[in-house]
């Protein structure tokens, strides 16, 4: 059977002496893996290494013999559908990508399966983070938005409240839990809750409490998916937007 669907590049591993397994996140069929046989040594093949950088949103055929359940399946078609230069070329713009797909592995471990309202969240945000303005603070709003689609979305009732129980996902008085976000992080944690993608370039949030905040998201994340393990690209993120 052959599929053709719109996927989101989120890593690639080499395979062999030159081979590639692609990990794509698909409008139709969800996370799956692909066995890009040759890929780093043949010069003829419609299907090039460059087609498979971070976050490239591409359309793909697929052979499926049986089901989706194949462990590894073969792309007989690949194209870009919207380029990505900017993601690429931008160095500040390339380390969120790195970090977004690192975290988009972990997170598509539990939330693999086939999501049509999330598949467009991410090609909304890859598009924004292509031809916007450049935001230090746009990784912080993707994280907090993608929890809308993988179940644990902040409970935006009592917002007011001076204190967000990460445990429990919702805003509060006060609370018994050591998981908590108060003070400069809560403010600019609800500043994000209530701006767009195209709004971040024009708030003042500090370099210091934007790594505060990314470090408490990052425990949310923990908290709420078991497979959620260390994100290797955070330290460096730290480091390129520590004058940001």
């Amino acid at each position: 059977m052959l599929v053709e669907t719109n996927a989101v590049v989120i890593s690639t591993i080499k395979y062999g002496d030159s081979s590639l397994i692609a990990r794509c996140y698909c409008q139709q069929i969800g996370l799956k893996s692909f066995l890009l046989k040759g890929i780093l040594s043949s010069k003829k093949g419609s299907i090039k290494k460059s087609l498979f950088q971070p976050l490239s949103l591409l359309t793909l055929n697929i052979n499926i013999k049986n089901d989706t359940s194949e462990s590894l399946l073969f792309i007989k078609e690949a194209k870009i559908y919207h380029p990505l230069q900017n993601i690429h070329l931008n160095i500040k713009k390339n380390t969120v990508a790195l970090f977004l797909t690192e975290v988009l592995m972990k997170v598509m471990e539990e939330e693999g399966d086939p999501n049509p309202p999330l598949f467009s969240f991410l090609e909304h945000a890859i598009l924004q983070l292509e031809e916007k303005s450049f935001s230090a603070l746009f990784h912080l709003k993707f994280l907090i938005d993608l929890t809308r689609y993988i179940g644990f979305y902040p409970n935006i009732l009592n917002f007011e409240h001076p204190c967000f129980d990460m445990e429990n996902g919702c805003f509060c008085l006060q609370t018994d839990s050591k998981k908590i976000i108060i003070g400069k992080e809560l403010e600019a944690f609800k500043t994000l809750l209530g701006t767009n993608f195209d709004k971040l370039i024009f708030l003042p949030i500090t370099s210091v409490t934007k790594i505060k905040l990314l470090d408490l998201i990052v425990d949310y994340y923990h908290l709420h998916m078991q497979k959620f393990s260390k994100i290797k690209s955070l330290t460096i993120l730290h480091e390129v937007f520590r004058e940001t």
